[in-house]
């Protein structure tokens, strides 16, 4: 077929974004047919290279259907739309029809390189997923994932403007998949790519993945609201006109030209309201906005001035974002009014430029040269998130501890404070004076003793609020503390004073490891091997690579140096690793026992690597019970702590301290059911305030054979109410029993267990 002379399009070098949106537009309407146009009739290198994608992109997608039914080629397509509507170049709605090629088909990124060049190859590498191979959980993969990412996304940020793109098709066709991946999908767009939006500015992306994710987290409080909203629909427009009419009959007054319109309230930030504030949508009075939309900063101050003069303001809702930007780059004045009848309105002032910013983002920042990809120097300077978030990956190996401290960095809000010389430093929200001392630099954090505030000396713990003045004390010699943890907020911090602390305490391990092992070996009679030959053979036998290795498990207990004389000594006598451990006098294990209090200690229900007879204690933050997967982590003075493989407190923790753990086999036999040890356990439940509701979960929790030993619950303005149960139960299949059991009860909307 030939494209109709009305759909023919031509772009001026600098490239005209109508045109490709143009050309997006015929690939949506012709996927089966457009084989046929001729490359002639598509004029310009850059459109050339535009429909060799798409051929390309539908030729290696040949066959492939979505879970929906439709083709594969379909999901390219719309990613390309979105991407164009970004008003991004050439290459970059290349890459999103080229965006799954590789992951999903046989294609590799040589393949790509050679048939669109460096620039996109690098782009479409950047947005596959690496392979499943060499993971130990999905939890991994994602970080690893996310990593990579964010790597790409430093060189070119065109890597995470499709990825977004490509999220959003996801989302808006997510109703195809299981429930299961549905919840994930939706809570991973929430914990990481809406914040992500966020943070580039891209508004749009940024509500429609958060209301998209709403709607199937909670599929009832999304159509709760959509009812609600639409209801008021046709009143809410005619008060917006109301107040629109009036607002410019002022405006013109003063000789002032301006685009006025209502801006509907996206749903999760009324649902994110409700839950926060634990009001209903009843209670939620600014549910208006208006924007007006003038030609210069000045303007701008004049119309806030004008629309004090006709409506009362709320005292502390006026925000200033022109003075003082958003780290996204987001400028306006907010202001909210006591409008017509005694409503609540929000009102958002800018200028034109401004508005597209808050729409585009940093895809309104990005410059794009011959063969350059990087941000101009201003931009890098508002985007300084980025670099840093870039800068830490390179320090926090552990997958999980980098996913922690992604989500950190992107989801919190912030506070803007300043520096003596009256730079702006933005921090996340509730920082301390540590965080402050830390983003300026490594060493100034590390070197901290104090900090004045406004001119007056605050402790570290001080939470920072908008507008201080910072100016941090510190002392030559000095190091942070890890009591620091529990006051510092960013990332960076955290990293930073969690990397010195574990240097430290493994430092005094290994010099405490290999102490002991010298003052041992020299007790030995008739030893026959010297200092170093034990320590070669040692590391041979434990596979270990590094004397630090050796001296470290040494130091924390992992090894006692008699097990060491065991395993390389000719003729020394055998013993079981534990009970070396344990009878060591000096050794780390020895005075845990010393010390542990014996009613804590669940002896007879774990057994470890090292064997029976160790001491340990269930881990009070993620309550392990029989049937979950446990880990064994080696403390100073309090036991094996056993904690769940995924309890987020073990997250970066000196893998020398970790022991692998199992769980006892236990009987049977009926008859000593009344024997069996039971382990207690939290559950969560949300359900409609409604009278029955907690005696049928009592009820349900009884029959399955499990004591309540403790029960709370907590109603909410919006028609909920919160339950807490204590438990005690045998094991995870019991626990997960009941769960099932509650989730089928009328009025329960959602069951967890808590950790």
């Amino acid at each position: 077929m030939s494209i109709p002379n009305e759909n023919l399009v031509t772009v001026n070098p600098s490239g005209d974004f109508s045109a490709l949106n143009n050309i997006i537009e015929l690939f949506r309407n012709n996927i089966n047919t457009l084989d046929d146009i001729s490359i002639e009739e598509i004029h310009t290198e850059k459109f050339k290279l535009l429909k060799k994608a798409y051929a390309f992109s539908k030729r290696m997608h040949q066959g492939q259907k979505r879970v929906s039914g439709e083709p594969y080629l379909t999901h390219p397509i719309e990613v390309a739309a979105i991407v164009a509507g970004l008003r991004m170049d050439c290459a970059s709605v290349v890459s999103a029809l080229l965006h799954d090629t590789v992951e999903d088909t046989l294609t590799t990124i040589e393949d790509i390189k050679s048939e669109f060049g460096e620039e996109v190859a690098f782009i479409v590498d950047g947005l596959t997923k690496l392979g499943k191979l060499n993971f130990r959980t999905s939890e991994e993969l994602e970080a690893e994932n996310i990593r990579k990412m964010i790597v790409a996304m430093a060189k070119d940020i065109r890597v995470i403007i499709i990825k977004l793109a490509d999220r959003l098709h996801n989302l808006r066709t997510l109703e195809a998949l299981p429930r299961e991946k549905q919840i994930k999908i939706a809570q991973e767009t929430l914990d990481i790519y809406a914040p992500l939006a966020n943070r580039l500015g891209i508004f749009f992306i940024k509500s429609e993945l958060e209301d998209l994710s709403l709607k199937y987290l909670n599929p009832q409080a999304y159509k709760d609201l959509s009812f609600k909203i639409n209801k008021k629909k046709t009143e809410r427009e005619k008060y917006i006109e109301k107040i629109t009419d009036i607002l410019k009959g002022y405006l013109e007054k003063h000789n002032l030209k301006a685009e006025i319109y209502g801006r509907p309230k996206h749903f999760y930030s009324i649902y994110k309201k409700m839950m926060e504030q634990h009001v209903s949508f009843e209670d939620i009075y600014d549910l208006l906005a208006l924007r007006i939309i003038v030609d210069n900063e000045t303007e701008c101050y004049e119309s806030l001035g004008i629309v004090h003069s006709i409506w009362k303001p709320i005292s502390g809702r006026i925000k200033d974002y022109i003075a003082m930007p958003k780290a996204n780059l987001y400028r306006s004045l907010h202001t909210t009014v006591i409008g017509p009848e005694g409503m609540r309105v929000e009102i958002q002032i800018r200028t034109k430029e401004m508005h597209f910013i808050d729409e585009y983002g940093i895809a309104a920042h990005w410059k794009y040269k011959e063969n350059i990809r990087e941000l101009e120097k201003d931009d890098l300077e508002q985007f300084n998130w980025l670099r840093q978030l870039v800068e830490y990956q390179k320090d926090l190996k552990d997958p999980h501890e980098f996913l922690d401290s992604v989500k950190i960095d992107l989801f919190q809000e912030e506070v803007y404070v300043f520096t003596p010389k009256g730079k702006v430093i933005a921090l996340p929200k509730n920082s301390t004076p540590i965080d402050f001392a830390y983003y300026i630099h490594t060493e100034i954090g590390d070197k901290t003793t104090g900090a004045i505030v406004n001119g007056v000396m605050v402790p570290l713990k001080y939470k920072l609020s908008n507008g201080d003045i910072v100016e941090i004390l510190t002392k030559e010699g000095h190091h942070p503390s890890s009591d620091w943890l529990r006051y510092a907020k960013s990332s960076k911090a955290i990293s930073k004073i969690r990397n010195y602390v574990r240097q430290e305490e493994r430092e005094l391990s290994i010099a405490t490891g290999k102490e002991n092992l010298e003052k041992e070996l020299k007790k030995l009679e008739n030893k026959s091997l010297d200092f170093k030959e034990l320590l070669v053979l040692t590391m041979q036998k434990l596979s270990l690579k590094t004397e630090e290795e050796l001296f470290a498990g040494l130091g924390y207990g992992k090894y006692s140096p008699q097990y060491i004389f065991s395993l390389v000594i000719p003729n020394y006598k055998k013993s079981d690793k534990l009970s070396l451990i344990t009878k060591t006098t000096g050794n780390v294990i020895n005075k845990i026992i010393q010390k542990i209090k014996p009613s804590s200690i669940k002896n007879d229900a774990i057994v470890s690597s090292l064997g029976d007879g160790l001491l340990y204690k269930l881990a009070g933050c993620c309550r392990p019970i029989p049937g979950d997967d446990i880990v064994g982590f080696i403390s100073r003075g309090r036991g094996v702590i056993v904690h769940k493989t995924d309890c987020r407190n073990i997250i970066g923790i000196d893998e020398s301290r970790l022991i692998s753990v199992n769980w006892k086999e236990t009987s049977k036999n009926k008859s000593n059911l009344s024997k069996v040890e039971l382990f207690e356990t939290k559950i969560r439940i949300i359900t409609d305030d409604k009278k029955g509701v907690l005696a049928n979960i009592a009820s349900l929790i009884s029959a399955k054979g499990a004591n309540i030993s403790k029960a709370q619950v907590r109603t909410l303005i919006d028609g909920r109410a919160v339950h807490l149960f204590d438990i005690d139960v045998r094991d995870n299949k019991q626990a997960e029993s009941i769960i099932d059991g509650i989730k089928s009860i009328k009025g329960v909307i959602k069951v967890n267990r808590v950790t």
